[in-house]
């Protein structure tokens, strides 16, 4: 009997059936605000960089700007970030 469960336990060890973790992978997903203000015309590139700077700083690196508020001296953009 107990040649028998340690027959089995090896033949489940090296097919990979006892204790395998799952093999997909969750995706996580975040979003970033980012704002800038400038008197130039740079307030869009500079919450496009405030809102890029967050993501890498929290380890994302794929991201979509999904929507942008602008005004005269002001902007905000919104990121979905996956990773």
């Amino acid at each position: 009997m107990r040649k028998t469960l340690l027959a089995l336990l090896g033949a489940a060890a090296i097919t990979g059936t006892i204790a395998t973790p799952a093999s997909a992978s969750a995706l996580e997903t975040r979003e970033f605000i980012g704002y800038g203000s400038s008197d130039f015309g740079l307030e869009l590139i500079y919450a496009r960089h405030h809102a890029r700077n967050q993501a890498i700083w929290a380890g994302f690196t794929d991201c979509v700007e999904y929507d942008k508020i602008l005004s005269p001296y002001n902007a905000r953009v919104f990121w979905r970030c996956t990773r």
